[in-house]
């Protein structure tokens, strides 16, 4: 089942390395799709545990398996645009995250994911466990990022919060309860 999910979470970098000499903006296309495969993951990644509470489906096996794959395609999206966009000129960086102060929300996601990412191993996750409770000001983040980065919401970015405050409700609601 492990493999399967991972080659479905494969499949959007697969199509993007396939469609990316074709693209009008190969960089921008690269980045859209890593930023939304990070999202979405991100997101698929809270529901082992919501389904654990409501449906009594366990799941949680596979919660490691999706952060892991979300923390790859923020990886990829954070490279895009330092590598591939700004390539690597700290001026760049600093010019256009001033223009653009998303930027700097999607940085201290990508921190957050980054510790967690670094303490998932099983000798460290037992020391660090209590932290990755971040995870959901790194979502909360990562939504207001993507939100604020697009010119005109549609439905998919309101589908997506939608989703995001789903969720991050029923965990409030859960620890409420607890």
């Amino acid at each position: 089942m492990k493999i399967l999910l991972i080659f479905l979470a494969l499949l959007p970098l697969m199509w993007a390395g396939y469609t990316l000499p074709s693209a009008i903006d190969p960089i921008k296309m690269l980045s859209n799709v890593t930023g939304v495969g990070a999202i979405v993951l991100l997101l698929i990644s809270l529901l082992p545990s919501t389904c654990k509470r409501l449906c009594h489906f366990n799941f949680i096996k596979y919660r490691k398996t999706l952060g892991l794959l979300a923390f790859m395609y923020t990886l990829f999206h954070v490279s895009a645009f330092v590598i591939l966009d700004a390539e690597l000129d700290l001026t760049f960086l600093i010019e256009k995250s001033l223009k653009k102060p998303f930027i700097y929300i999607g940085a201290i996601a990508f921190v957050i994911l980054l510790f967690m990412a670094l303490t998932s191993f099983k000798k460290l996750f037992a020391k660090f466990s209590t932290y990755h409770k971040a995870v959901y000001l790194a979502l909360a983040l990562a939504l207001f990022h993507s939100f604020w980065a697009q010119k005109v919401a549609g439905v998919f970015e309101y589908s997506v919060v939608a989703v995001g405050v789903v969720l991050l409700g029923e965990r409030v609601w859960a620890w409420k309860r607890a």
